[in-house]
């Protein structure tokens, strides 16, 4: 009888054990797919003048006035236990990173263009046939070693700390590296300072014009991320005698 009732208590022991790790593991994957859907704290409008404008999706509010945002926060929470043996922190602030896989197919094509957009709203891309991606060439009329020479130092002149919106909001927190610089080719990773999301940022100076592309790895909308970068470095080429038609760019989150 003895036997039985100390069987007995490790079966309910041993089932008590898997329901506490499979609440975990729910948590982790509450924790990663809310995490994916969400990609920068900057939304305020840009500065006053034409702009080009495209739709974005906005923060969604559920009934009880929480977002996404607020949503993820508890669940962080919960999943903390769980997810530590998931995610591997890379150098950042940020305890927590998520930023994702670089595509395989970026670089210069044939005839300089770079790749195209998805259908997200989280890209801006001068290879993009559709007016919700599409950019425009930046263009110069000086040799082009000299517009290479403007282009790095634009590049190499954005913050390490980020590009500071207003005395709340920081694009690309977490920091900015060279990835390649290749005979005109400039390849670049710029990521947010809360959960390490990474974009990926071409360009590549052709004779008299630069094409270029800005695009987030994971979910939909970016806040206004990408713009942001772009409108930096082109206000930064435009101090220096290039042509940057179509900026500022602008997205509906920042409006």
């Amino acid at each position: 009888m003895e036997y039985k009732m100390l069987e007995s208590r490790g079966q309910r022991s041993r089932r008590a054990s898997k329901l506490m790790w499979s609440a975990l593991a729910v948590g982790a994957v509450v924790l990663v797919s809310a995490a994916f859907s969400v990609r920068s704290s900057a939304s305020p409008a840009l500065s006053s003048g034409p702009v080009r404008t495209r739709s974005c999706r906005a923060v969604r509010v559920n009934a009880l006035g929480m977002s996404r945002r607020g949503l993820m926060t508890g669940s962080i929470a919960l999943s903390i236990p769980a997810a530590a043996s998931l995610v591997s922190p890379r150098n950042s602030e940020a305890a927590f990173k998520f930023p994702g896989e670089m595509p395989k197919d970026l670089g210069p094509r044939g005839d300089g263009s770079l790749k195209g957009c998805p259908s997200t709203s989280n890209c801006w891309s001068t290879s993009a046939p559709d007016e919700s991606h599409k950019a425009f060439p930046l263009t110069f009329s000086k040799g082009k070693s000299e517009a290479i020479a403007d282009l790095k130092e634009v590049l190499t002149s954005y913050p390490k700390e980020g590009q500071k919106i207003n005395e709340k909001d920081i694009v690309d927190g977490g920091g900015w590296r060279l990835i390649k610089n290749d005979g005109g080719y400039f390849q670049l990773e710029y990521e947010s300072k809360k959960f390490g999301f990474v974009d990926d940022v071409e360009f590549n100076v052709l004779d008299g014009k630069v094409t270029y592309r800005s695009a987030s790895r994971q979910g939909d909308s970016d806040f206004g991320v990408n713009a942001y970068r772009l409108n930096y470095i082109a206000e930064g080429l435009k101090k220096k005698g290039w042509e940057t038609p179509g900026f500022p760019l602008t997205t509906a989150a920042q409006r």
